[in-house]
Parts: structure tokens; C-alpha cells; sequence
């Protein structure tokens, strides 16, 4: 190998670098990818270790988040993917970027099924269906090309993950380094005719509500602006939460899910959906859609999604911020009518109907929380609530499993989003069910000092489970685990660990984990 070549491998994590900015990557090293953390090495490119390769995809999920740029796995063949699988899958769902970059058998034995070791029959399609492209790269010729692809995706349509796998063997030939592949890409832009639609029916409403989905992340000061101009409440879905400060006046938050915002919503003579899929989760009203009644202006970058459960008056495809921009240029001046006493309303209304078993522990919760605070929830009880109780001041400062309904996330994202930002505090909160999905992570969050407060919500077993077996009248089995001494596990790993039984107690302790360095935990033993 002559002074200018480069491994594969090695050439590939170069180009990542050099040309488009990834300096970390999640990933577990093994026999079967060598090759491309050789390349982290030759490029200063820092790998996050997790303990499971499920705790990479997460970790990336919540990097991604917070940082805005797409998460990278790098990641062995066969097994490194199938555990992978999930957090791809609720990065698809949820609609964000994510690089899979793996190993995966060598050529001469792709889809031969003799049994070489970490064999799929076809790596690339088992994943296929939960990504934007999922490929095998037997020619080397085409990695920069397919790179350059996945980047266009992730900064100019609708985000979603992307697999490349490449065979071992692949990986060790020698190669001259990559040149990047500039393919010419740009976000949608919305038709000036529909705009202008759009302008005269917003200019003429009388009601208007705006709904904001995850695609308006990155569109904050327009969706405030676009409320302003049309003393409009609006109305956040989960991903969304924090695109419209919580302290806003016209912040109805994330309280769609509630029958009575639903039935005020679908009387109101204009409704702004922007971003959003209008999903189950976003609902949760059985798969009922929204029966609006009013002239509907829908935004979304992905043209499918414009006439999904709802059939818009006018339906504008292009990306968020840009698309409002141009409708708010248009809006004349209106004169204040009752936006915040809607959102007042519904505020009021989602906490006057929270479970009063959650009330005091949320109110604690809140209390203590950092207003720059990063928040990390799994599928549990507790974290259901903080969707709408907890407060949020900026965008990519919320993270959860809203599209995919994981267990198991919150301690992972809660990890990779202190790798983003290690000088904001980071709170995750996680039923005890749950936690022990990925309680391995708690090693790795110790390893790299993360700032994290972790909250963990201990009702001796699946809880909504054991309430969703009473429903429907069945005996209920399978829901009574346990972790015994959770505080022990966690002093175990290192962790600054206690037990509270009270609100008042979690108040104190929060604050004393808070002020302390390294990872914080706290169980809430629910009696």
C-alpha cells in the first residue's frame, strides 16, 4: 500500500469527516469493522462506546436531536443490525436523520447461506423497509455517490435513516482517498399560487388554530411569528414540543390528545397543520381522525403526507421555515382577539385532567428543573403526563419515542444528547420496566461523565399494562417484575444513587443532583 492509498474502510470514515462534518459515531468495535474504526483513529473522529448496539441507535437518535445533524452508527455485521433495528426503526417513524454505516459478510459468500459467520440472507433488506435506502456495496466506486445521497436526504427532504453495508473484504482493499460526489439538491419549494391561497384564507379567518409537528424544528421564530400575526393558540405534537416556548402566550402545548382541545379544534373556521403526520400518538383517539370543519392550510415537505388523514383546503409542499416565512410576508396586520384565552383554556384543561397520582411528583419535577434542561422519557406512566405538565424553551430539547412507542430509549438518548451537549443538564425519567431494556447504558454513561439525572419510576412492574389487562377485563400475568434494588444496581455502575418515597423528597433530591457532577440517580419507589 503506497503512502496515498487508504483502506476502504479508512477511506470512507475520511470522507465522512472531511467533507461532511462527522466528528462522533455510536457503535460497538468488532472483528467484522476493524477497517472503518481504523479510520476513526486516522481521523480524530470520536466513538462512543454503548454496551449494546440497541444503546447506539438511541444515543444516536438523541445526539441527533439535540445537535440537529444526523446521527452515525458504525456497526458490526448480522447481529450488530438486527439489535440496531428498533431505534432505526423509531428514527423512521419520527422522521430523523441517521447514518448506519456496517460491516457485513465477506462478497464471496453474500447470499450463499452456507453458514459464514454473522450471515443474513440479505442484511440490506431486512432494514430496507424502515429506512430511506438501505444498500450492499460491492463496488467501491460507489460509496461517495451514495454518501453525498444520504446527506441530501437528511438536509433537503424528510429525514429518515440510511443503511450502507459493505463486506469485510470490501472494507480492507486499498483505494485512493474518496473525492465527495456534489449532487445538486434542494428543499421543495411551495407553489406562489398556493401561497397566495393560502394568504387570502389566513387573512380572512376568524378562529385559526395552528397545529406544529416535528418538521417545524428547526422553524421556531417563524411558527411564533405566523401565532403573533394571527393571535393564534398553538397546538405542539410531542416531536414539536418547545418549537413555541412553553411560557408563551400562545403556547397550548402538547394537549391534542385530549377530547375536549380535539372538539374546539375541529369547529375552528382555519386550522394550520404544519409538519406533522396528525398521527395516533399525536391523537390518541383510537385511529378517530380529526373531523375538521374549517378550511384547512397544510405544510409538509414530503408531498404523500399533505392529503394523509385530513384533505387540506390548500396544501403547500416545501420545507417549514421557509414556507411560513412567505405566508407570514403576506398577512396583514389583525388586532388581538381571544388566541391566549384558548391556550389558556387548554393548558388548564390538560392539567385538570392529569391522573392526581402524578400531579405532586410533576409539580416537584418542575420545580427543579433547569430551564435549559434537556428532557429524556421512556414509555412509562409518569413520562406520559410530562408531556403536557413539564416545560420546554427551546426546540431539540425533548426527547421520546412518539413515533415507535419504545421501551427502553430514555437512558440512551439521555447519554448521546450529553455527548452533544455536556454542559446542559440532561433529565431522563423511565418506568422500572423499562429501564432494565437498556440499564447496561448506565456503564457507559459513567465512562464518559455524562450530566444526567435520572428518574426512575418504580411501581414494581408494567403498570399501564396491568391497568390495560383491567380494562377489558383479563387476568393479568406477565406484569409483575422486578429489578429488587435498583439503588444498589446503580451504585454498582457508578452512579451517585438514592430512594425517595415523597413528592418532598424528589424536590431535595433533585436539587442536590442538579448541583452534583456526574450521573444522578434517583428512584421514586411507588407504593
Amino acid at each position: 500500500m503506497s503512502n496515498a492509498e487508504l483502506r476502504v474502510g479508512e477511506a470512507i470514515i475520511d470522507l465522512l469527516a472531511r467533507e461532511y462534518g462527522v466528528d462522533v459515531v455510536f457503535g460497538i468495535p468488532g472483528v467484522h469493522n476493524i477497517e472503518l474504526y481504523r479510520g476513526l483513529h486516522r481521523s480524530g473522529v470520536r466513538a462512543i462506546s454503548p454496551r449494546h448496539e440497541q444503546g447506539a441507535g438511541f444515543m444516536a437518535d438523541g445526539w441527533s436531536i439535540v445537535s440537529g445533524r444526523p446521527g452515525v452508527c458504525v456497526l458490526i455485521s448480522g447481529p450488530g443490525i438486527t439489535n440496531v433495528m428498533t431505534p432505526i426503526a423509531q428514527a423512521y417513524h419520527d422522521s430523523r436523520p441517521m447514518f448506519v454505516l456496517a460491516s457485513t459478510t465477506p462478497t464471496g459468500a453474500l447470499g450463499k447461506s452456507f453458514g459464514p459467520l454473522h450471515d443474513l440472507p440479505d442484511q440490506a433488506a431486512i432494514v430496507r423497509t424502515i429506512c430511506a435506502f438501505s444498500e450492499t456495496v460491492t463496488d467501491i466506486t460507489q460509496l461517495p455517490a451514495l454518501i453525498e445521497r444520504a446527506w441530501n436526504i437528511f438536509s433537503s427532504d424528510r429525514p429518515r435513516p440510511v443503511h450502507i453495508a459493505i463486506p469485510m473484504d470490501v472494507l480492507e482493499q486499498t483505494c485512493q482517498p474518496f473525492t465527495r460526489v456534489h449532487i445538486s439538491s434542494a428543499k421543495p419549494v411551495a407553489d406562489e399560487r398556493e401561497i397566495n391561497r393560502a394568504i387570502e384564507i389566513l387573512n380572512n379567518a376568524i378562529s385559526p388554530v395552528i397545529i406544529a409537528g416535528g418538521g417545524t424544528i428547526d422553524a421556531s421564530a417563524q411558527v411564533i411569528s405566523l401565532a403573533e400575526k394571527l393571535d393564534a393558540p398553538v397546538l405542539l405534537t410531542g416531536n414539536a414540543k418547545g418549537v413555541v416556548p412553553s411560557s408563551h402566550r400562545l403556547c397550548a402545548g402538547n394537549c391534542l390528545i385530549f377530547g375536549r382541545v380535539q372538539r374546539d379544534v375541529e369547529t375552528a373556521d382555519v386550522v394550520i397543520v404544519v409538519g406533522t403526520e396528525l398521527s395516533d400518538t399525536d391523537l390518541y383517539n383510537n385511529g378517530r381522525e380529526l373531523n375538521l370543519t374549517g378550511k384547512i392550510v397544510r405544510i409538509d415537505i414530503d408531498r404523500e403526507q399533505l392529503t394523509r388523514r385530513v384533505t387540506p383546503t390548500v396544501g403547500l409542499v416545501g420545507d417549514a421555515a421557509s414556507t411560513l416565512r412567505a405566508i407570514i410576508s403576506g398577512l396583514k396586520p389583525r388586532t388581538q382577539t381571544d388566541g391566549e384565552n384558548r391556550a389558556h383554556i387548554w393548558r388548564e384543561h390538560a392539567r385538570a385532567k392529569t391522573n392526581k397520582i402524578f400531579v405532586p411528583w410533576l409539580t416537584a419535577i418542575e420545580a427543579e428543573l433547569p430551564s435549559d434542561a434537556i428532557v429524556a422519557l421512556d414509555s412509562t406512566q409518569l413520562a406520559y403526563s410530562a408531556h403536557w405538565w413539564l416545560p420546554a424553551t427551546q426546540p431539540r430539547s425533548w426527547l421520546a419515542p412518539y413515533g415507535f412507542g419504545t421501551l427502553g430509549c430514555a437512558l440512551p438518548m439521555a447519554i448521546g444528547a450529553s455527548v452533544a451537549v455536556p454542559n446542559r443538564h440532561v433529565l431522563a425519567i423511565a418506568g422500572d420496566g423499562g429501564w432494565l431494556f437498556t440499564v447496561a447504558e448506565m456503564a457507559a454513561a459513567v465512562d464518559l461523565s455524562s450530566k444526567i439525572v435520572f428518574v426512575l419510576w418504580d411501581n414494581s412492574g408494567y403498570e399501564q399494562i396491568r391497568e390495560s389487562f383491567d380494562d377489558v377485563a383479563a387476568p393479568q400475568m406477565g406484569v409483575d417484575v422486578s429489578s429488587h434494588d435498583p439503588v444498589m444496581i446503580a451504585r454498582g455502575f457508578g452512579w451517585t444513587a438514592s430512594e425517595v418515597t415523597t413528592p418532598e423528597q424528589l424536590s431535595i433530591s433533585l436539587r442536590d443532583a442538579f448541583a452534583n457532577a456526574g450521573p444522578q440517580f434517583i428512584r421514586v419507589l411507588v407504593k
